[in-house]
């Protein structure tokens, strides 16, 4: 082979690989900000630990998370659900911006998520629990 169609190749396959990686992420679901939110709440409350979040929450809401018969039952429900597999946003179209509801999805089921943010972008409500939107057939 030639040093000309060496390169032509090399070219060629780059242009592949460029391809799937443009395809790839055009395809793949990327987590959005406030599904990143609650995919780190979730993950608090099964270890039964909301200080890593925290700094989510409004500066009023805050003590609720010292609350440890509250978190202590999230974090059961949570936990009973089997392994985390993570948070997809479900909040309606025309929805107040500072609104977010999510699915959340574990090995054995499904909860949903509910967060309500104040003007800084903090947590002012929260609920994590059935529904049967989050759990069809149930």
């Amino acid at each position: 082979m030639s040093a000309r169609s060496n390169r032509q190749l090399f070219i060629a396959a780059f242009i592949v690989v460029v391809l799937i990686v443009v395809v790839a992420n055009l395809i793949g679901h990327r987590k959005n900000r406030y599904e990143r939110m609650a995919d780190s709440i979730t993950q608090a409350l099964a270890r039964n630990d909301m200080a890593p979040v925290q700094k989510d929450f409004n500066a009023v809401d805050r003590p609720q998370l010292q609350d440890r018969e509250r978190v202590g039952h999230l974090s059961n429900l949570v936990v009973s659900m089997g392994t985390f597999k993570g948070s997809k946003e479900t909040t309606p179209r025309g929805s107040d911006p500072n609104y977010h509801s999510f699915v959340e999805t574990f090995a054995k089921g499904t909860l949903a998520e509910k967060f309500q943010l104040d003007p800084d972008g903090k947590i002012t409500r929260f609920h994590i629990g059935p529904s049967a939107s989050a759990n069809p057939g149930s």
